[in-house]
Order: structure tokens, then C-alpha cells, then sequence
């Protein structure tokens, strides 16, 4: 079977995720490699192999390739990845697909447009202990879910915030919320089961206050089309970074997700699943991504339905749009 050729533009931290997955992936072919950083583009494709490009509309006029990973800064996501739609380029997007919820759409519309794949980068879905508890969900075993909550507590200093992007508006979209615990959010929604209809939400900078233009602390409640409401808080202001944490109340007990357990509540009986997690220094993310994105060539090879395409990736993008729209106006 041929390989899909594939690009990647952004070399930054996460890219290693998707360079890794790519050569070890025997459906997968790295051929282009694209940063304004000439530097890290050359580093990139002498150690895979690849192509270095410096400017992004070179290489789609110069590069042949299936799949575009983009791995930019959030503002240049929509941009991107339709400019690569509309030449028949299928895009793995990481997250989140855009800054605001129109981009994200057109986005959607894009790939519709050109029956083209698009797919975002949540890979929490795919961690062991989230898709044994929607699982568990989907079963019925603990009837439905009445109501939520979820937290993040990590840790940013004003070290994180030393390049051109991070710390924000214009480039980052938002702090915590936009680019943190968007996952948190995504998983809520996923577990849930239903879309956002409502939001009350407040944004605030305790620790980088006037250093920075994003928020580090932000909380809401969220309503959902099936009526559940849940709490979500969140912050960078802890000095480590803790798993994340959910809660979910169900008419017939309750499950609770943190770190690598699954803690089960029904009735009288409690016990716990344990999970193997993420490892190393950013292992309270989850390592998942080599699933996801593995899932993503399958899907195209196959012709399946992708588990995160456009249209699942934008609800958590809609939350997200949605809470600082009523953050901002308070």
C-alpha cells in the first residue's frame, strides 16, 4: 500500500507529537517540513528525511503531500488549513481549530466543500481512562449524567510567556481557557453527550497581572441542550501541575477521572480502574496523540468517520468563544 505524504508546518513543542508519529507510522511519509525559523525547519527535515521550507505558500505550491499538520500559533490555524483544503489537502489541526467559532466554521464548510478530511488534536479522548469511562456512559450501566464539573490547576510562569505568541490576544486568542483546559472543556461536552446552550463565565490575571494580555484564572457554568449544567474552573497559578480533574454525577451513582484512575460510585459499590497515563514532563496531558493521529490516517486510507473531524473539534471551540464573549462583557 502507498504511503500518504505528509507536511507538517510549525516546529515548535507539540510538533515533535505529530514528527514521531509520522515516522513511525507505516501508513505515513514525512516529505515537508515548514517554520519562518529557518533553523528549526532545516533541523526538522534533516533529522526525518524532509524537505525545508521557511514560507508556508511555498511549500503548498512546491511540496506534493496528502496530509497538513499544522502546529502554528492559534491565529494562523483557519488560514492554513483552508488555504490547504481548497488545493484537496486533508488537515490535522492541533488544537484548538480556530480562535473564534466563524473561523472554525468556515473551516468545517471548507473541507465539506472540498471532501477533504479535517481533523483537531484532543487527544484526551482517546486516553484509557476517558474512553473506558464514555464507555461506561454509553452503556446506560450508570443511567445518564445529571450534572458536572471540571478543574485544571497548572503551572505558567512569565518564562512560558517569553515568545512572540503566548500571552496574547492577537496571536494566543486567550490564556488558560484557549489554550490549557480547552481539553478539559472538550471532554466535558464529549462525556456529556450534548452541545452548549448557555454560558455565565468570568476571566481574571492574578499571577502575571500587566504582564501579559490573557487570562490565568477563569471559571463558569455551563448549561447543555440535555439540561446538565456544569462547573468548570480553572487556573496557572498553582506552582504544579496537577492531572486534570472530572466529576460526573449520574442518576445511578457517580465517576470521577483523575490522573490515571477512574474512580466508579454506584450504590453502596465503589472501586477504582487503574489506567497507564501519560509519562515524563508533560505527562499530566495524556500521551495520546500518537492514537489520534494514527486514527487520522486510517480514517483516510478507509474512508471512515474520523473520531474528532471539524464538525466534533468545533464544540469545544463554541464553548470557548462563548465564555470569553460573556467573560468580556461583565
Amino acid at each position: 500500500m502507498d504511503k500518504l505524504k505528509s507536511a507538517v508546518v510549525g516546529c515548535g513543542s507539540v510538533s515533535s507529537q505529530h514528527f514521531n508519529t509520522i515516522d513511525k507510522n507505516e501508513k505515513s511519509e514525512l516529505v515537508a517540513v515548514c517554520d519562518i525559523i529557518p533553523e528549526k525547519a532545516d533541523k526538522k527535515a534533516a533529522e526525518y528525511g524532509a524537505t525545508a521550507f521557511y514560507d508556508f505558500d511555498e511549500m503548498l505550491e512546491k511540496a506534493q503531500f496528502d496530509v497538513l499538520h499544522i502546529c502554528t500559533p492559534h491565529y494562523l490555524h483557519a488560514e492554513m488549513a483552508i488555504k490547504a483544503m481548497n488545493k484537496g489537502i486533508n488537515v490535522l489541526c492541533e488544537k484548538p481549530l480556530a480562535i473564534f467559532y466563524a473561523d472554525a466554521l468556515k473551516m468545517c464548510e471548507c473541507a465539506e466543500k472540498n471532501n477533504v478530511y479535517l481533523g483537531t488534536c484532543f487527544q484526551n479522548r482517546y486516553n484509557d481512562a476517558s474512553v473506558y469511562i464514555k464507555n461506561l456512559l454509553s452503556s446506560g450501566e450508570m443511567g445518564a449524567v445529571t450534572g458536572a464539573k471540571g478543574m485544571v490547576t497548572w503551572d505558567r510562569d512569565e518564562e512560558y510567556y517569553s515568545d512572540d505568541w503566548h500571552g496574547t490576544l492577537a496571536k494566543e486568542g486567550g490564556g488558560v481557557v484557549i489554550n490549557q483546559s480547552i481539553h478539559t472543556l472538550d471532554l466535558l461536552q464529549w462525556l456529556i453527550g450534548s452541545d452548549m446552550v448557555d454560558i455565565r463565565s468570568s476571566i481574571s490575571q492574578k499571577r502575571l497581572a500587566g504582564k501579559v494580555e490573557t487570562e490565568d484564572t477563569a471559571d463558569a457554568l455551563i448549561t447543555f441542550e440535555n439540561g446538565v449544567q456544569a462547573l468548570f474552573y480553572a487556573t496557572l497559578c498553582y506552582n504544579g501541575n496537577s492531572p486534570v480533574f472530572i466529576e460526573l454525577l449520574c442518576e445511578k451513582g457517580k465517576i470521577v477521572m483523575y490522573d490515571d484512575l477512574a474512580i466508579i460510585k454506584k450504590g453502596e459499590d465503589k472501586h477504582t480502574v487503574t489506567f497507564e497515563h501519560g509519562k515524563g514532563e508533560k505527562g499530566y496531558w495524556g500521551n495520546s496523540h500518537g492514537k489520534l493521529i494514527a486514527e487520522f490516517y486510517d480514517s483516510i486510507i478507509n474512508k471512515t468517520h474520523f473520531e474528532v473531524d471539524g464538525r466534533s473539534g468545533i464544540k469545544a471551540v463554541k464553548i470557548v468563544d462563548s465564555l470569553y464573549s460573556y467573560a468580556r462583557k461583565i
